[in-house]
């Protein structure tokens, strides 16, 4: 047992004790930490964030990186010439098209279909496909082989059958071959139809649901450091005082996760920002208050992560918290900055004490 680690350890929780600790106290806490955390869980994912800022993976970075996978092809096909469409399933069928059914990259159907079958709400997949994420996933892989750097559908097998059955001689003589070729073509068609249903679900379904929540986060940091406290022999009751300040230790993190980068899989990049968060439904000018003051008086705390695809730019939301904006940033700052829509970057982003309570603060 390290007595340097002891000790900071002990330094930080002392200071979350008595309320007296801002960003800077967090970041010593999870850093020291991190290599002694048990669980790969949010806990350990948060701290290795901090520690390493451009992550190319990871919890958050799978679900991010399988939403931008998606976001992309359904730019790519609106950057296509786009045929004559009448109806609203010609428009969904074409949207959701621009990849192929039978050979797909393998890095690219992990990102799609694994990680986006995980990031998909179990319930949206049951209404439209009848299949939990058990039985979505077990059809994938009994109907895909991998090989080298490609998944290939296992109907190919059948076509290439149904190929060499067709160029043996006298083969409209043959009954029992024309049987067994309708046969395979029925089975083509209906195992097709049903993978391309199931994928079209996966990939369309684009939710905008945050990467955790605080109750969870709350029992990761719980089910953590009982294991460190007990291994440092550091006193167990800083397990509840972690728990009894997380709304703070979570403004914390996310001015420590602002300006962090996601490299996606196709090297591509975006930007995790703070901003202020209001649903739209929500932002409704009145004659006695204005939209700024709306959004200042309601409006929450926000990760959210920007990206650039071609010349258009995109936001969608990595972590929107309850955290009201008007208990720590002082108004009067607030109405002098131009912010006045939901998801607007904000500009105090690192969270200071001052006279004993947390507030955001610009940077200096």
């Amino acid at each position: 047992m390290s007595i340097k680690i002891k000790q900071a350890l002990t330094e930080s929780l002392i200071k979350i004790e008595k309320k007296d600790f801002d960003e800077g106290t967090i970041r010593t806490l999870l850093i020291v930490s991190r290599e002694y955390l048990k669980y790969d869980g949010l806990v350990k994912e948060l701290a290795h964030f901090i520690a390493h800022p451009k992550r190319n993976r990871g919890i958050f970075h799978k679900k991010v990186n399988s939403r931008y996978a998606k976001f992309k092809l359904l730019d790519e096909q609106l950057l296509k010439k786009q045929p004559e469409i009448k109806t609203e399933e010609e428009l969904s069928d074409y949207m959701l098209g621009g990849i192929d059914l039978e050979k797909v990259e393998s890095k690219l159907f992990n990102i799609l279909y694994f990680d986006g079958l995980d990031d998909l709400p179990e319930s949206h997949l049951i209404k439209y496909t009848g299949f939990t994420k058990a039985q979505a996933e077990k059809t994938l892989k009994e109907n895909y082989t991998k090989k080298e750097n490609f998944y290939y559908l296992n109907t190919l097998r059948t076509k290439k059958m149904i190929s060499l059955l067709q160029e043996l001689p006298n083969i409209n003589e043959d009954k029992e071959i024309q049987k067994s070729i309708l046969q395979g073509q029925e089975l083509i068609r209906k195992v097709n139809s049903s993978i391309d249903s199931l994928q079209k679900v996966i990939r369309g379904a684009i939710h905008f649901h945050s990467v955790f929540d605080t109750n969870s986060l709350t029992s990761d940091f719980e089910n953590n450091f009982k294991k460190i406290l007990n291994e440092f022999n550091i006193d167990s009751k800083y397990t509840n005082i972690i728990t009894d300040n997380i709304q703070e230790i979570l403004i914390c993190l996310m001015t420590l996760i602002h300006d962090s980068i996601f490299e996606f899989y196709d090297k591509n990049t975006a930007r995790v920002y703070l901003c202020a968060y209001l649903e739209n439904n929500e932002i409704k000018e009145r004659e006695s208050i204005s939209q700024k003051e709306i959004l200042y008086e309601n409006g929450v705390l926000a990760l959210y992560t920007n990206y650039k695809f071609e010349s258009k730019s995109n936001s969608f939301p990595l972590f929107v918290s309850e955290i009201k904006l008007k208990n720590h940033i002082d108004k009067e700052d607030f109405m002098n900055k131009n912010i006045d829509r939901s998801i607007s970057e904000i500009p105090w982003i690192s969270a200071k004490r001052e006279n004993e309570k947390l507030k955001l603060k610009t940077y200096s």
